[in-house]
């Protein structure tokens, strides 16, 4: 940050633009005469990128270190604000962050690779020139006595060059720009850093999974661990022992607090000095920290909630409907707070004793578990979907006794985040307490209403997070809010049609600990509303704005591609299933062998519900009016989709960690 802060500082001190961009203009017309097959510019956005992405990642290999690439990747962006276009600044910061981000990940690559990936991408340009027939632009000043500079000149402005040959003729590349009102000349072109500044900070605060993006690989929030040390195994049992002598009710929950919630809570209700003792002692053991340090890092910070802690013991085989104890037996969230960033609270079920019949089910992990004496069951409370469910044909003889423990979790940077959390989720639980309470036996008209409104609510707001997602309502909010301060719906377009794609490559990568319901149900949305903008901007194209509705403005043959790929495409979804469509083989959800449909079109086409999407949107491409107003967009779509589907082919991911004893 002080590094960024320092180059913005300098680079505010520069002289406005002038002889520095018309140089860059006049560089850009001469590359530009060897750079206008559409093939080759295409080709030059996959090599030129690799090699320097070889170079960022050997550096970091080398080091050991990514503090030497960011810092030259910031040093070079800001160095191009007095030289560039404001347009080709946001561009080229934007694709170096992204650039230096990403060798963060492949500087675990071997030397070989490394050298294999800048080979391809350094001698890849010539090929693509080779392939287009047009001449480099290396060999228009090969001959020259100057050629070291003229190589070094052209090696800086590579990445806008490219960027710049992509742009249409009739876009201002030249300073034809208009600045805000209140906006100097250098200021405004300083604003136009602002991705390489959005990229770094969503990186920082996702690297240690403090916050994770719709196109990221999302890990399940589920944790698990046994206690086995003598100690605890001693405290859980007598802590045990305590709940029976108290004689828990048969018929409904019963609840002991850690702490008292209210200042007129019956003593009784609150455990006693000894027991609270082994309660801490459990809350703070090292097995319980270790599994969250294993799962986060050693660096965030990892404080108990006492006043949300208690003794919950459910009665053998009672479940009382129309009280506040079926909340239990329903799909929930714990808590309102989703929206807190940077910190959880985690809810724990620790288990003391040979509980057969009651399980924690996770529909979004998914796993169903039934804690017994020393499990361990760790969740987000605000944020994990999860339910009690009895198993069928078995029954408890004695009572199931659980400590339910709480932890706010958040990084060491996050303290006000994490302070916030802690403090919301322990009033939120205390006035729930007393809600949950005065409903659990309700004898009134009134109270029966409100044991309604615990039950109907808690299904809602789950059911929201279930079948959409909060996180997703909140970025597609804000796509939106971005579409409406630019005024311009390409600003959206970009924002939500890729977003699935990365997340296929994401979690086909990694794989280990997916949160799989989450992956699916995030994908399909955001596949639907990049499909549905497809369709829209095809409609739109072929009635030219919704005025001509004749068939003569429909393009048959694309069309027919576009029906017959989808078609295709769920056909196979069909023979899959929906789990063996979203890599339900692959990441072990259901155990099959990945090969085992073998009726066409597998076994005949490669990939074919990936090629049928990919001649279905072609089919968009081909109409003249889509194909004008966003020339880019289906050529996009289908890079990514090709990317994946070589990862697939080559059945590219992360190995599995080998858990040791």
């Amino acid at each position: 940050a002080a590094v960024c802060c320092a180059c913005v500082a300098y680079a505010a001190r520069l002289p406005p633009p002038s002889a520095a961009e018309e140089h860059f203009m006049d560089l850009s017309a001469k590359f530009r005469q060897f750079h206008s097959n559409p093939i080759n510019i295409g080709l030059h956005f996959v090599t030129s990128p690799l090699a320097i992405l070889a170079v960022l990642s050997l550096v970091n290999k080398v080091t050991r270190t990514t503090f030497i690439t960011m810092l030259a990747m910031v040093i070079y962006c800001v160095s191009l604000v007095d030289k560039l276009p404001p347009q080709l600044i946001a561009l080229t910061s934007l694709f170096m962050a992204g650039l230096s981000v990403a060798s963060n990940y492949t500087m675990s690559l071997g030397y070989l690779t490394h050298v294999a990936m800048f080979v391809f991408g350094y001698f890849g340009q010539d090929l693509a020139h080779i392939s287009t027939g047009e001449k480099t632009f290396q060999s228009s000043y090969q001959q020259n006595n100057d050629f070291w500079s003229l190589l070094a000149e052209h090696t800086y402005y590579l990445l806008p060059l490219v960027f710049d040959s992509a742009m249409p003729d009739h876009m201002d590349r030249a300073s034809g720009y208009k600045t805000a009102g209140w906006m100097s000349e250098t200021a405004y072109r300083i604003y136009h850093l602002m991705p390489l500044v959005i990229v770094l900070v969503m990186n920082f605060v996702s690297k240690d999974g403090a916050m994770c993006f719709p196109w990221q690989f999302y890990r399940t929030r589920l944790l698990t661990c046994k206690l086995t040390e003598t100690q605890d195994v001693e405290d859980l049992a007598m802590i045990r022992a305590w709940a029976m002598k108290k004689c828990p009710s048969s018929a409904t929950s019963t609840h002991w607090w850690h702490t008292k919630p209210h200042a007129d809570t019956p003593d009784d209700k609150v455990i006693p000095q000894e027991i609270r003792d082994a309660f801490n002692r459990i809350s703070g053991c090292g097995t319980i920290r270790k599994m969250f340090t294993d799962r986060f890092s050693t660096g965030w910070k990892i404080e108990v909630l006492n006043g949300m802690n208690e003794v919950y013991v459910s009665a053998p085989s009672a479940f009382n409907k129309n009280t506040s104890d079926e909340v239990f037996y329903t799909q929930h969230l714990d808590g309102p707070y989703y929206y807190v960033p940077f910190a959880s609270c985690f809810r724990m079920i620790i288990g003391m004793d040979k509980n057969l019949e009651l399980s924690t089910s996770f529909p979004m992990v998914p796993k169903c578990v039934a804690a017994q004496k020393g499990d361990v069951l760790a969740f987000d409370f605000h944020r994990e979907v999860h339910y009690i469910v009895k198993n069928e044909g078995v029954k408890n003889d004695d009572f199931r006794i659980v400590l339910k423990v709480h932890y706010c979790i958040y990084p060491s940077w996050a303290l006000p985040f994490g302070k916030l959390m802690g403090w919301l989720s322990t009033r939120y639980n205390k006035a729930f307490r007393a809600l949950f309470l005065a409903t659990i036996l309700p004898n009134s008209i009134f109270a029966k209403l409100l044991a309604f409104n615990v039950v109907f609510w808690t299904k809602v707001v789950y059911m929201i997070e279930m079948y959409f997602g909060y996180a997703n309502i909140v970025y597609i909010a804000l796509a939106g809010a971005l579409w409406y301060a630019v005024g311009d719906y390409r600003a959206f377009l970009i924002t939500t049609s890729f977003i699935h794609y990365l997340r296929y490559i994401n979690t086909y990568y990694h794989r280990e600990g997916v949160a799989y319901g989450d992956f699916k149900r995030d994908v399909v949305i955001y596949k639907s509303l990049a499909l549905g903008q497809l369709v829209f901007l095809y409609a739109h194209a072929v009635t030219q704005g919704f005025t001509d509705f004749s068939a003569a403005a429909v393009d048959q043959v694309g069309l027919g591609m576009i029906i017959g790929g989808y078609a295709l495409s769920m056909y196979c979804t069909s023979l899959l299933g929906v789990d063996g469509t979203y890599f339900g083989i692959e990441l072990g959800i259901i155990p099959k062998q990945k090969n085992y449909v073998q009726r066409f079109p597998y076994g005949v086409i490669p990939h074919p519900m990936i090629l049928a999407q990919c001649v279905a949107m072609l089919g968009f491409h081909k109409h003249d009016g889509f194909r004008q107003s966003m020339p880019w967009l289906v050529p996009a779509h289908v890079a990514l989709y090709l990317v994946h589907m070589v990862q697939e082919h080559f059945d590219i991911h992360a190995q599995r960690k080998v858990k040791t004893a």
